[in-house]
């Protein structure tokens, strides 16, 4: 589910009855996660292919492709643009009386 939290965009899963929030930001190039296929707690950026948990943000899989073409191997470096693999925003959560928390919220 994508909400706005403070005028941040904020993608929010629930894992295990638990919520977790990351920001709606790939950090390869800020692009939306929005159109992100969620499976298993993990997301994929629908623009360069990377992975993250979306529990702890965690990079699992950095740039390999460009939207909907995979790439050779080779070529992944030069789509990466130099950055290095680097996790998603997380944001602390609390659900109270019913409603979810989420950041500077708490």
């Amino acid at each position: 589910m994508a909400v706005e939290v403070a005028g941040e965009r904020v993608l929010l899963t629930r894992r295990e009855g638990r919520i977790y929030a990351v920001v709606n930001r790939c950090p390869h190039m800020g692009l939306k996660m929005t159109k992100g296929k969620l499976r298993e707690g993990v997301i994929e950026c629908p623009w360069h292919g990377s992975r993250f948990d979306m529990c702890t943000g965690a990079n699992l899989d950095w740039v390999h492709r460009l939207p909907f073409m995979p790439l050779p191997a080779w070529s992944h470096k030069l789509i990466a643009m130099g950055k290095k693999p680097a996790p998603l925003t997380t944001l602390p959560v609390q659900e109270r009386d019913g409603q979810v928390l989420v950041g500077a919220a708490i």
